[in-house]
Parts: structure tokens; C-alpha cells; sequence
């Protein structure tokens, strides 16, 4: 792992590229580079686990920096006769042999076996291309805000208000023309059939996962992070069943608690040294600041995780350990995620989460284990382990029984009967971390939010939230800004088709309203609502949110809906933008109640469901509303958050709102086993 900087078209690009590199010196001690022409500057500072060769790296033709592990480039250099010390070395004559035109990077970057970040000069031509590999384990921000400014970490180019390069966009920029453009990649397919021979599919992940452990091995002092979970577990053996000798390290609260005992079990066991690194109040104020200001976050959860992971890297570090291997991803890929299991499609659910991936964890990781020097390496997320995990059908990863698949894994690999049966545990609640955190705040009497809002002393990237005007839009956004990021905007559609399949419609004219009920700016768009063509309305109107506020995600209120969440994800993709569902497969009962216990002042609007009759247009969802939802419920299996279309909603007031709704004149209209609550005028009251 290294750090790349670039100022391209930037006058004092020179000077620029030095401070920027400066801020972002720990990410490589083994050496500095710098490559400079008039207003054009590289910067790289270099973290050697390969022969040692300093970047940028400048042929004939072209210049490279990269950020890189390329597991297969040793089979590369032999099979195209390039001479290279290193991967990184064999990445510029990679690309500078098979590139002749800039719209092939695609196809070269598919042959490369592993997690990347680079860029790449053109002296010829005149152009510069940015990529990262297809999940994003390596960061890399950018800014056309002046020229082209481009760095591994956000903070490095702050001022030029950065927004973090999609893995699934390649940036290529004209540097005469200043003309930015980006090419699509391909992401990771559903390739699962109805039926396969489950056996012979364990047999060949299993074969997978042990490569994936093999490829990352190296010579240098090596570690573990190591919650006492399945998925270290299965880590752990598997170093050891490759001879590999390392240190595990786990961070906690309680010596003497019981997922430290069982850690040392395990470690006892598998026969590997553990180290417990323990911590306290004191500790987490101390060491608190200085992560926030590391991630550039004040997202609880992120933090949370975060500190634990900082506390057991520092210690590495003192260990001198310069690659440490981390779970990440397990989760995501044999669905240990309790929502994940309950659905018809647990693949989709696996593949969004990927999608997600570089944002909810990687940049994090990153960021906290270079701050160590340490390498962060990743086989639950190998490519090749990835692919195949998608092709096998979901109702292998379904069930009551958390990564089921990967446990019967852990048991064809011969580990021990009662290893596989761990439960999993998220490492904020394992350490503790989170408990100490709380009495900290408690002792403060603020909330985790605020106290992490006054170390950061700014909020987390712009936002632009989806509003229908219902209750689940209005909670997401009010999750979001729980969690300190920057509501910028409201985004509306209003569509002409009563039944369309992907926005919500009754009262929609309504959200005009609730934004001046928030005193949050809105951007209003119109369609006719055909199905797919109404996505390109969708797309214009968040072009404009883009545009105009500078928005750097979309917030969405899907609950189960596929067809909603991946169309907007595929539209966020294509327009560089990052996706947050917080409510995604929420409980829907305790949502519900959640919803009544916040303050939201919700009517039903619309109702198309057996058990719901005109007498429930206009009600207000409280208790006795829930009580009476879930006596319907049991005998028509109706959702409680009518997320199948059993009904819609209008919300009247809630935390964020400065005002609320006021109903002036409204009529109800039935048809049949349907009916809408039309709102002929309403206003804005005092709360």
C-alpha cells in the first residue's frame, strides 16, 4: 500500500503535490518520488513488501504511480516479457505495452489479480487515466474543481472539495482539452442456476478460499485481526494450514470477558500467539480524535468499529507486523447479515452489499492500517472467491443459520467441530468499544453523534434524499442525519402514473411543503411514469441535485423493494454517486412502533388491501393503528409498513421538521378494494 498524488492543469502544481504528500507520508516510509512538468505534478510515497522500486514510475511515453498488489504478476511479466521487479513495475509496462487506445484500459485491467489504485500519463497523447480495482479495497479521490487534482485520501486534497472515484468508473481526462470523461466497468454478475451439486461447489470454494489465503502470504512479520468470530477463525487455520507464522490481535474492554476466553481457546487450540490489547475510558478519549480525524468521519458505526480496529493495528505496529489479514467481506458473501437471510434473494442482497463495500468499510481499513504501515489484506474479497460465491442460488446462504455455506467450508477444511458454530459479532460489541463509548457519553450527557460532531467540528458528506412524502423516506433521511451527514437537498419525482412501480404517488405534491417544513431546498421533476423510461427523469433530476448542491450520495427509503434499490444503485453508479438504505430489511413491526416512539405524525393516504377499508384513510399511525396492522396481519400476511403496496402515507411532522403539515381540506375516493385520501389544501402550522 502507497499513497498517489496528482495536479493536473493546477498553477503551483509543484509545491501543491509536495504539501499534499506530506499530509499523506505515513502511507509509505520506504521512499518519496515526484514527476513535474509545467502546472502537472506526481507525488508518490512508496510502502516496499516487493523489491523496491520507486514510483512514479516514467517510461519513453508515459509516467505511473499505483497503489498496489497484483497477485498474479509474476505469471503477467512471463506471459508478455515484461521485465519487472515488482507489481508495481509490471503494471507500467502492462499498461504501457497493451494500451493503444484509452477505451482498452477495461480489457487490461480484467487481467490483473488483485486490489489497485493507479494513474497512469500519456505524455503522447495527452491523457491521464484513473481506476481502482472492481470493489475499491484501495482508495482514490479526485477533483475537477481547478484542472484535475486527484489523491489517495480525501484530507490530502480538501480544499478542492474531493468526491471519491466509483470502482466501477475508470476517470480519463484530456489535459489540452481539460475534458473529463468516464468509461464504465463491468461489476460482478448473479451466474446461479436452480440447481448444481452443492458438494462439488463446497469442494471448489473451499479450493478458492485457500488460494486466496496462499496468494496474499508474504515474507515480511505478519498479523491477524481477530474477533474470536467464525471468520478470523477460518482465517487463522488457514494461515496455519499454510505454515504461516503470525500474531493474532483483538482488541477489548474486559479482560476477563467471555469472547476473550474463547479467544484464547481458539488460539490455544490452532496453536498461533494472541495478543489482547486492552482499553479503557481513558484510552477511547485519547484515541478517539485521532481516528475521526483519520477516517474524516463522525458516523457513529464507522467510528465505533474504527477505534477497534485502530487499537489492534497500533499494536502490530509496535510489533513490527507489515501485513495484517482482515474478515472483511465474509459477511457480505455468505450472507452472515441477519436481514440478508430472510429474503427471496439473498445474492442481490450480496451483490449490493459489494456495491457498497467501498464506503461502509474499505476506505476506513485503509486508511487506519496505512496510518500504521501496515498492509490490510483481504481474501474474502478475492475476485475469483467473489465470482464463484454469486454463482451459487441463494437458497444455499438462506436460513436460519448465519453463513451456513462458509461454516460447512470451515468443516470439509478439517477444522474443529466446535469452531464452526461460533456466532458472529460485530467487533464494536465484542471489545466493548461500544459500551465504554456509551458511559462516555453518558458521563457528557450528549449522544455518540454529537460528541463525534464536536471532535470532526464539520458533518459527513452531502446528501440528497429521495422524498415521496411517505414515512419511509423521511425516516431514512432522519437515520442519515442521526448519523452526522449533511442533508443538502430533497429530491422529488411526481409522476403522472398512479401504478408505477417505482415511485410513490399519492400527495407527492405534498414534499414542496414538507421542504419548507425542514428548510431544506428541493429539486422537483416530472415524468409520465412509464416503466424504465421514468428512470431517465429520475436521473435527470439527481443530475441537477449533483449540480447544484454538490451532493456526493442519494438517500433511499427501500425497504424490500429489488426493483427500486437496484435501479437507483445503477443510476448512483453511473453518475458517481454512493447509495445509503438505511431501512433496508428492517424488522417491519418494530419499525413501525420505532416510528410512533420518535414523534412521527404519520396518515394513511392510500389503501389497496384486504382488512383496509375507507375508515383507514386519514388515520394516524399509532399504537392502536399498529395493533389493528398486526391483527390484519395474522390473517392476510399484510406487511406493516405496506411495503407490498397495501398502503401509502404522508407524514405530518417529525424530529427534523420546524414546522408540521396542517390538512385544511381533504376527500376520500373509493374504488372497489382501493381508495386515496386526496388533499385538496394544506398548510404549514407551528409544531
Amino acid at each position: 500500500m502507497c499513497g498517489i498524488i496528482g495536479f493536473v492543469n493546477v498553477k503551483g502544481a509543484s509545491l501543491k503535490a509536495k504539501e499534499a504528500l506530506d499530509s499523506l507520508s505515513y502511507r509509505g516510509l520506504d521512499g518519496k518520488g515526484f514527476y513535474m512538468e509545467k502546472n502537472l505534478a506526481f507525488a508518490h510515497c512508496l510502502h516496499a513488501i516487493i523489491n523496491k522500486v520507486t514510483q512514479p514510475i516514467t517510461g519513453d511515453d508515459y509516467v505511473l504511480g499505483a497503489n498496489c498488489e497484483i497477485y498474479n504478476w509474476r505469471d503477467l511479466k512471463k506471459k508478455y516479457n515484461i521485465k519487472a521487479k515488482n507489481d508495481a513495475e509490471l503494471l507500467a509496462g502492462f499498461i504501457a505495452k497493451k494500451l493503444t487506445s484509452s477505451k482498452e484500459i477495461n480489457k487490461i485491467l480484467e487481467e490483473l489479480d488483485g486490489v489497485f489504485s493507479f494513474f497512469f500519463y500519456n505524455k503522447k497523447q495527452g491523457y491521464i487515466i484513473l481506476a481502482r480495482d472492481i470493489l475499491g479495497v484501495k482508495p482514490l479521490w479526485f477533483s475537477t474543481k481547478e484542472g484535475l487534482v486527484f489523491a489517495s485520501e480525501s484530507k490530502a486534497i480538501g480544499e478542492y472539495s474531493p468526491e471519491e472515484l466509483n470502482p466501477r468508473k475508470i476517470l480519463l481526462y484530456k489535459i489540452k482539452e481539460k475534458k473529463l470523461t468516464f468509461l464504465n466497468r463491468d461489476f460482478f454478475k448473479i451466474t446461479s442456476k436452480s440447481s448444481v451439486n452443492i458438494s462439488k461447489e463446497k469442494a471448489e470454494l473451499t479450493r478458492l478460499l485457500r488460494d486466496a489465503i496462499k496468494k496474499r502470504l508474504t515474507d515480511k512479520k505478519i498479523g491477524l485481526l481477530f474477533s474470536g468470530g467464525l471468520d478470523s477463525t477460518v482465517l487463522a487455520y488457514l494461515l496455519k494450514m499454510e505454515g504461516a507464522n503470525f500474531t493474532a490481535y483483538m482488541t477489548s474492554s474486559n479482560k476477563k470477558s467471555e469472547s476473550i476466553m474463547l479467544a484464547k481457546q481458539i488460539a490455544k487450540g490452532l496453536g498461533f500467539s494472541l495478543k489482547v490489547v486492552n482499553i479503557d475510558k481513558e484510552t477511547i478519549k485519547k484515541e478517539l480524535p485521532k481516528v475521526v480525524d483519520l477516517i474524516e468521519s463522525a458516523d457513529p458505526v464507522k467510528t465505533e468499529v474504527g477505534l477497534t480496529m485502530y487499537l489492534a493495528l497500533k499494536q502490530a505496529k509496535e510489533d513490527k507486523v507489515k501485513v495484517i489479514f482482515s474478515g472483511i467481506g465474509a459477511d457480505d458473501i455468505f450472507a452472515g447479515y441477519k436481514r440478508m437471510r430472510k429474503t427471496d434473494n439473498v445474492n442481490e442482497d450480496s451483490l449490493s452489499n459489494l456495491r457498497r463495500l467501498y464506503e461502509r468499510d474499505l476506505y476506513r481499513d485503509d486508511v487506519l492500517s496505512m496510518y500504521n504501515n501496515i498492509e490490510l489484506r483481504l481474501p474474502f474479497l478475492d475476485k475469483r472467491l467473489v465470482e464463484k460465491t454469486l454463482s451459487i442460488p441463494s437458497k444455499y446462504k438462506s436460513g436460519d443459520i448465519p453463513k451456513e455455506l462458509l461454516r460447512d467450508i470451515a468443516k470439509n477444511l478439517g477444522l474443529p467441530q466446535d469452531l464452526t458454530s461460533l456466532k458472529r459479532s460485530a467487533a464494536q460489541y465484542s471489545s466493548g468499544v461500544s459500551d465504554v463509548f456509551k458511559d462516555i457519553v453518558k458521563e457528557e450527557k450528549t449522544s455518540k453523534s454529537n460528541y463525534l460532531l464536536k471532535l470532526r467540528k464539520k458533518k459527513n458528506i452531502k446528501l440528497g434524499v429521495l422524498l415521496s412524502s411517505g414515512k419511509d423516506s423521511v425516516y431514512a433521511m432522519h437515520i442519515m442525519e442521526r448519523l452526522n451527514y449533511d442533508i443538502a437537498c430533497l429530491i422529488s419525482i411526481q409522476s403522472q402514473n398512479k401504478d408505477s412501480f417505482m415511485f410513490h404517488t399519492p400527495n407527492v405534491e405534498l414534499t414542496k411543503l414538507q421542504a419548507k417544513a425542514l428548510e431544506l431546498p428541493i429539486i422537483e421533476q416530472k415524468t409520465k411514469g412509464k416503466k424504465e423510461i421514468e428512470l431517465k427523469d429520475l436521473k435527470e433530476a439527481i443530475i441537477k441535485a449533483k449540480e447544484k448542491y454538490n451532493i456526493q450520495g442519494l438517500v433511499s427509503g427501500a425497504i424490500f423493494s429489488n426493483y427500486q434499490r437496484s435501479r437507483i444503485e445503477n443510476i448512483a453508479d453511473d453518475l458517481n454517486l454512493k447509495v445509503f438504505s438505511p431501512l433496508w430489511h428492517v424488522d417491519q413491526l418494530q419499525y413501525m412502533k420505532t416510528l410512533v416512539k420518535e414523534g412521527f405524525e404519520i396518515i394513511i393516504t392510500a389503501v389497496a388491501a384486504e382488512g383496509l377499508d375507507e375508515s383507514w384513510l386519514g388515520k394516524g399511525i399509532d399504537e392502536k393503528a399498529i395493533q389493528d396492522l398486526e391483527k390484519i396481519n395474522k390473517k392476510t400476511q399484510l406487511n406493516f409498513s405496506g411495503e407490498g403496496g397495501e398502503y401509502e402515507s404522508l407524514v405530518l411532522d417529525a424530529p427534523l421538521f420546524k414546522k408540521r403539515l396542517v390538512i385544511q381540506d381533504s376527500k376520500k375516493s373509493m374504488q372497489k378494494d382501493s381508495g386515496r385520501l386526496i388533499i385538496k389544501k394544506a398548510s404549514l402550522g407551528k409544531k
